[in-house]
């Protein structure tokens, strides 16, 4: 590898260990990790600044060749001259010329080139958010799963002294707790017409809404990042009167909680009291636990 390879690869680390820490410092990274690892982001961008700035400044050449190569090929050990039966002179040496090339590889340009056009691409034109068919993919519209029957027992009484109540008395039910009482029968008859908030990004409704009255709230459940992210919500019912969200709005719904069996599948409705604008979080991932 010569300087200039050295360089030029240590101008790429640069810019990955930059482009790094952009995305730490510009936010963009809450919308594909979870922030119990965005410090981790920071660190790998330092780390990779310093390896490319040590190679710019620090660029030593490998060579193939050293002083010895140019010498004969063979072994001068113990002869003399009359054992030596050959001119010194026609020995075979690379180090003033070669007819064959030793490089191979597209070289360190194309190299870079092949690295930086989908980096650039993928920076300027990613949204940074699955669209609705990606949602869809990760479990959207997806029928609760039934829970184990090894769970604890679970009663009114732990509801009420666990989760928090809005001003309204209303519970502030964690969204995945609302989707998975579908498939809990001890559960659901806990639930079952409980006045119940819950927080999320609104989404269109694509099951039981053949008149076009629903709209789904949803949220993403990661355990470290958006490749392992798993979308659960709730279809939402309203009244006529009752003023309507738009689709991406980030809200706070309130109402009751109620169960439907939709081609022999039970899933959880929210009928609507009143749906208000929230303040959307830094990050709408909530944990696994």
């Amino acid at each position: 590898m010569t300087s200039l390879d050295t360089r030029l690869f240590g101008f790429l680390a640069c810019l990955w260990g930059g482009l790094l820490i952009y995305f730490y410092h510009s936010t963009r990274i809450r919308d594909y990790l979870d922030i119990g690892f965005h410090h981790f982001i920071m660190i790998g961008g330092i780390g990779m600044l310093i390896l490319g700035i040590y190679s710019l400044i620090n660029p030593k050449s490998k060579s193939n060749r050293t002083e010895n190569s140019k010498s004969c090929c063979h072994d001068h050990g113990d002869h003399d001259d009359k054992q030596h039966s050959h001119d010194h002179n026609d020995c075979h040496d690379h180090g003033d010329h070669c007819d064959h090339d030793h490089e191979e590889g597209h070289g360190p340009f194309i190299t870079i080139l092949l690295t930086l056009t989908p980096l650039i691409l993928a920076m300027t034109y990613t949204q940074d958010k699955l669209s609705n068919g990606g949602m869809a993919k990760k479990g959207l519209y997806e029928k609760p799963a039934l829970t184990s029957a090894n769970l604890p027992p679970f009663t009114r009484q732990d509801l009420e002294k666990n989760v928090p109540k809005n001003e309204h008395g209303e519970f502030q039910l964690r969204m995945i707790s609302a989707y998975y009482a579908a498939g809990d029968l001890e559960i659901q008859g806990i639930f079952e017409g409980l006045p119940v908030e819950l927080e999320g990004r609104i989404a269109p409704e694509k099951i039981n809404n053949a008149s076009g009255d629903r709209l789904r709230i949803f949220r993403s459940i990661i355990t470290c990042c958006a490749a392992d992210l798993q979308i659960v919500g709730v279809s939402l019912e309203f009244p006529e009167e009752t003023n309507r969200p738009q689709v991406e709005d980030w809200v706070k719904a309130s109402g009751t909680l109620t169960f439907e069996t939709v081609d022999d599948d039970v899933l959880p409705l929210l009928q609507i009291r009143e749906v208000i604008p929230a303040e959307e979080p830094y990050s709408e991932f909530r944990r696994r636990q």
